[in-house]
Formats: C-alpha cells, structure tokens, sequence
C-alpha cells in the first residue's frame, strides 16, 4: 500500500472499533464503503514515471505501483484490507472529498440503500503538491523560516496554503440501525449540500458559497439563526478566506467562526471528514478550538465573531463548510448528541 492508503486503513479500524463493529459484521449487515483522494499516491506516481522516463523500459518497476497510483486505490486497499465485499464508491472532488463521502454516505443511508456508510479520505503530502500551489501563487512563502506560523486563516498577513497530510474515516448510520445495535452516537449528520460553482476552475465565488450553505440549512430544517458556530474552510489564500467570510456572514450574520488549519495544514481529501468530526466533538464539549495564527483579522473582512482562543458556547448546530478547487461547494449540518 501506499503511505495514504496506510493511513486510511488505520484511521478505519479506529472509527469501525469505535463504532462498536467488528471487521467481519461489515460483510454481514448492509454497509457501504466511501472513501477517495485528491489523486493516486504522488509518490508512487513519481517512483513509477521517473524509472520509465530514465530507463525507457519497465526494468525495475515494481508491479504494485499501478494498485499504489490508481485514483481510487484509497477506496480499494481499504475494501481490500478488510475483505469487504460490499458497494464502493471512490469520490474524487479534491478538499472536499470527505465532506462529500459523508454527504454520499448519508443519502445512501435516507435513500435506504444501506443502514451503515464508512466515509472519509486520504492524501499524502509530496513536494509535487507544494510545487502546484505555488505554480498558482496559493502557497504560503512568508514564513518558511517560520513554519508554524505560516498558515493563518483570515490573518491580515496570511499568503497561502501550507499542504499537509492525513486520513479520516466517519462511521454514518441510521438511527434504527444504530439502536438495534445499542451503540451511542458522536451526533448526528441533520442536513447538506454540494453544488458546482460553474464559473471559476480556480474557486467558489461568494454568491455559490452562500446558496451552498442555506440549502443546506434548508435541507436540516432549520433556519439561519439556529446555527451557533462554523467550521470555516478558510485555507489562509487571500481570496478564498475573504470570500468565504463574505458568504458566511450574509447567510449567518456575526456568527462565532473558526478554522483548523492553522493547527494542521491543508490535508486535502481527508479534511472535510476530519473537520466534522472534530466539530462534533466540540458542540459536544461546549468548548470550541480557535484559529491558530489569527493575529489581526484582515481590515475590511466580513464581521464575523472569529475566534482567537479558546471559547465556550452553547450551541446545538454547526455548520461545516469545504470549498474545494474547481469551485466544488460542500456544506454540512451537524448536530450534538
């Protein structure tokens, strides 16, 4: 397997061991696996090309880097890996892949197609990822003597993207399901969209970002007002961050808002899954994670109640938002136990 593949199958055995399922009761009740990535492994990728471009010939190539290099090879060395023999799905919809495997994962579910959906991602981080931000002017390169304070969403002196890498997986299940089983829940997955922003292939604009987000309100039930905090996707790009701001706060007004990638980095595929997951948590706990590096929000950005440590709310419902290159808009509604 490759380096994310590994990952991805780490972070399954915890979810499934935590969601009270044993490897062997996921070919025995109705389960789906939803899993992808931004791309096959990048190092495989390179490891394979480089010896084909250097020798012209497959002399030395190792016949696993196809099954390494494949997109959707996270999907199927995790099904591989646990001997599932069930429906996969591999979405590939770069840093809003695992938001849209739970999103996929819980309309399966409704659409009573299975009772359990094991969703979320994984990339690896390689100079290749690196090189292609900066390429765009999206990477950061203020602060390479200074790494840990390079990424600092909706900061006054943010510059770009600091990649990074990781998994997450999310155990979804209906509520019968779940009962029958007598197993508690984190929360509940209550609401969501994913649209195409149909104009830049670069971002989502303001306009898509905040219809995103009201359909998935609008799909929970609920109204603007009954959303206490929002993940944001903020990413610490110039544009993306301030469009993101503008979109929240004419949807949800001042509402209290943070983004974790000041504490991990940009990790792709995996980050939408991992972000509501940790959300969950924190409506769970009452106490909501700043964002890191936010020093002097940026003058003139939407007023919203950003966070710059740590603070308590009582809040019932969140919001979770990824906007992904080629203006791929997911928004998920969340709920506390």
């Amino acid at each position: 397997m490759s380096k994310m593949s590994q990952m991805v199958c780490r972070a399954a055995s915890e979810a499934i061991e935590r969601a009270g399922l044993s490897p062997e009761e996921l070919n025995e009740r109705r389960v789906m696996l939803i899993a992808g990535s931004t791309t096959g492994s990048t190092a495989s990728l390179e490891t394979s090309f480089v010896k084909a471009f250097t020798t012209r010939s497959t002399v030395g190539q190792p016949a696993t880097t196809m099954f390494m290099s494949m997109n959707h090879s996270v999907g199927l060395n995790l099904a591989s890996y646990f001997g599932f023999k069930g429906r996969v799905l591999s979405p590939s919809s770069a840093c809003s892949t695992g938001a849209e495997a739970m999103m996929l994962g819980a309309q399966m579910i409704e659409s009573g197609l299975c009772d359990i959906a094991i969703c979320g991602g994984a990339d690896e981080v390689h100079i290749a990822t690196a090189i292609a931000f900066d390429t765009v002017e999206a990477a950061s390169s203020a602060f390479n003597d200074t790494p840990d304070r390079a990424c600092r969403p909706f900061d006054a002196r943010r510059d770009g993207v600091v990649v990074s890498e990781g998994a997450a997986i999310a155990v979804l299940e209906s509520e019968a399901s779940r009962e029958r089983r007598g197993v508690a829940s984190m929360g509940q997955l209550r609401g969501w969209a994913q649209s195409c922003d149909g104009g830049s292939v670069a971002h989502s604009s303001p306009e898509s970002m905040a219809a995103n987000m009201r359909t998935a309100i609008e799909h929970a039930g609920l109204a603007p007002s009954d959303i206490g905090y929002v993940n944001a996707h903020a990413t610490s790009t110039t544009l993306g961050d301030r469009f993101e701001a503008q979109a929240t706060h004419e949807v949800l007004g001042s509402v209290p808002v943070s983004s974790l990638k000041g504490h991990m980095g940009h990790s792709f595929a995996p980050c939408g899954t991992f972000e509501a997951l940790a959300t969950l948590h924190m409506l769970d706990v009452g106490r909501f994670v700043p964002t890191r590096n936010l020093e002097n929000p940026e003058e003139g950005l939407a007023s919203l109640k950003y966070f710059t440590e740590e603070t308590k709310l009582k809040a019932e419902f969140a919001l979770s938002n990824n906007f992904a290159m080629g203006g791929m808009n997911v928004s998920l509604v969340l709920a506390k136990s």
